[in-house]
């Protein structure tokens, strides 16, 4: 008799399972276009059409996802638009966000280089479509800092595109101290931050970033952080600093450091 009951409600619960899901995909069915014609922005009608999900956002969100996940794959920039609201209607995820600038900012800027005849356009043609693609992919990361539940991590993301796509140093370090102010951040991204101040001219204001954030943060980590310490060496002698204003020799380092 008990059996029976079990069955009965495995029964019932994919019964209801079916209607949840099949509302879910109705309700995300109609969200989707109603989104794209406010052009997705963040208004007070872009919110009643959320609001009108309720408690399946989560569960639409992903959804969505993906929709747009299949769409990417097959290489279909109707992809966009699916990321984008995945991201508005779980605005906390940072997979999300990230995933997104990825590929929009790497992988399609790849799809329209193929498209123009891959490794026969010019140069510099290839390099104003990465660099249009990373600003849309900054603009993206720019609207979920906000929201996103871990920014530093998207901030740093956007260090890298503004470095290797946008080609501006000075634009990724501010993406990385931008990240380095938002706790947790990832561990690299004073570092970056530093680095990219060199790469764009600006040693001496590496320097003086980077040596009191290592003095007073990063060597009391158990390894003392020696790819910053190093770094910082390297703007010494670039600076040429005097020995006895220089950063004492650390345990772990070479007692004959380079002059």
């Amino acid at each position: 008799m008990a059996r029976g009951w079990v069955i009965l409600l495995v029964i019932v619960g994919v019964v209801v399972a079916g209607e949840c899901s099949t509302r879910a995909w109705s309700l995300a069915r109609k969200a989707v276009p109603e989104l794209r014609r406010a052009d997705l922005e963040l208004t007070a009608g872009q919110g009643a059409a959320l609001g009108l999900l309720g408690g399946f956002r989560p569960l639409i969100a992903d959804l969505t996802w993906i929709r747009g996940y299949i769409l990417w794959e097959r290489k279909d920039r109707g992809s966009e638009a699916h990321l984008r609201v995945a991201c508005l209607l779980s605005p906390q995820s940072n997979t999300f966000w990230e995933q997104r600038a990825n590929m929009v900012g790497l992988d399609m800027a790849h799809w329209e280089v193929r498209a123009r005849g891959g490794r026969n356009v010019p140069v510099p043609i290839q390099e104003t479509i990465f660099k249009r693609y990373a600003q849309k992919a900054l603009d993206g990361i720019e609207e979920g800092v906000p929201v996103v539940r871990n920014p530093g991590s998207l901030l740093a993301l956007g260090g890298y595109l503004a470095e290797t796509k946008l080609k501006d140093p000075l634009i990724g370090a501010d993406y990385y101290l931008r990240s380095y102010r938002k706790a947790p951040f990832p561990w690299y991204a004073p570092y970056f931050h530093a680095r990219l101040l060199k790469d764009g001219g600006k040693v001496r204001e590496a320097y003086v970033f980077l040596r009191p954030v290592w003095e007073k943060e990063l060597s009391k980590k158990p390894d003392g952080s020696p790819l910053e310490l190093d770094f910082l060496r390297e703007l010494e002698r670039a600076l040429g600093v005097p020995m006895k204003e220089r950063i004492p020799t650390q345990t772990f380092e070479s007692p004959f450091p380079s002059i």
